[in-house]
């Protein structure tokens, strides 16, 4: 675990840590779904399948070594399959939907099956729609942690330049990073990724124009500075589904689950509310809790790994 360099965090930021990182996470899985130029599951499958391919990599310090830069992608040889089993568990959907998916993900051409599993081979990273990906990726990076030490959750140096290229790692750890805590939410709400996507863009849908207002913004920053009802605005289906880049049908039929099983509720106009009372349940305040911990540490590893901090 990365602690913050030189930090002191005296007043309590948790909730606006977590908001800070459910945002990255929408916009992170909307440009996944771009440049897969696909919908929103076969993305998720997309990136859990790449990310188990070079799991090991990243986790024994190799690919900060040797394949850290842009450029710099894993040879095929060093990819290690995984199951279409693997992939559903991590995800939390349905063996048969992903497999559907990864199939679709096949016939595309991106990801191949061999005898021990799915792997996305190296020529696919290096096609340009991928290259710009990571590039694009690289920005939501950048921005994420700028915005973080903008609003004093996290403790950064000086904007300085990385001596080195190290924009494909970062990525590759942005993306572990939104896998792992969209399964904490998953958990915490007992539902699938998808699910815990279309619950996060209600909630910003809800309170997205706290963000244009730095007096409201800064009354809500902690555990238990919950947003009451009366600052919450219903947010439509149509504007879910565009945010997510999810299709219309599909992100009606998930609000209607999630308002089913008491997780959301409908305004008179059929718009979505996740209301104070349900962020307030145990559940809900262990995620958040996790989640700004992991954020905090995240934040502090992208320093350490040299992403350039804009002043704030």
């Amino acid at each position: 675990m990365f602690e913050p360099p030189n930090a002191s965090f005296n007043v309590d930021q948790r909730r606006q840590l977590a908001r800070l990182a459910s945002h990255h996470f929408l916009n992170t899985a909307s440009l996944i779904a771009e440049t897969v130029n696909s919908d929103l599951i076969t993305a998720l499958t997309f990136l859990t399948i790449s990310r188990a391919n070079v799991r090991e990599l990243v986790e024994d310090g190799v690919g900060v070594r040797d394949f850290a830069a842009l450029e710099a992608v894993p040879p095929d040889h060093l990819r290690r399959a995984v199951s279409v089993y693997a992939v559903a568990r991590e995800l939390g959907i349905p063996y048969e939907t992903v497999r559907r998916h990864a199939r679709k993900l096949r016939n595309s051409g991106v990801v191949e099956m061999g005898p021990e599993g799915l792997t996305i081979p190296r020529s696919v990273y290096g096609a340009p729609g991928q290259i710009q990906a990571v590039a694009e990726n690289w920005g939501l990076v950048r921005a994420f942690v700028s915005d973080a030490n903008r609003l004093g959750v996290v403790a950064a140096g000086p904007h300085v330049t990385p001596s080195r290229d190290v924009r494909r790692q970062a990525v590759r750890l942005s993306i572990g990073f939104f896998l792992d805590n969209l399964a904490v939410l998953g958990r915490g709400l007992e539902q699938d990724a998808l699910s815990a996507l279309v619950f996060l863009a209600i909630g910003r849908g809800n309170l997205g124009h706290l963000a244009h207002d730095a007096e409201a913004r800064s009354a809500y920053v902690g555990l238990a500075a919950i947003p009451p009802d009366e600052v919450r605005r219903p947010v439509s289906v149509y504007a879910v589904a565009k945010g997510l880049n999810l299709p219309y049908e599909t992100t009606r039929r998930y609000g209607i689950r999630l308002v089913e099983q008491g997780w959301a509720e409908r305004s008179a106009s059929g718009a979505l509310i996740i209301p104070a009372s349900v962020v307030a349940r145990p559940s809900l305040i262990q995620g958040v809790i996790e989640l700004a911990e992991a954020t905090q540490a995240y934040l502090a590893q992208m320093i350490e790994l040299g992403v350039p901090v804009d002043p704030a």
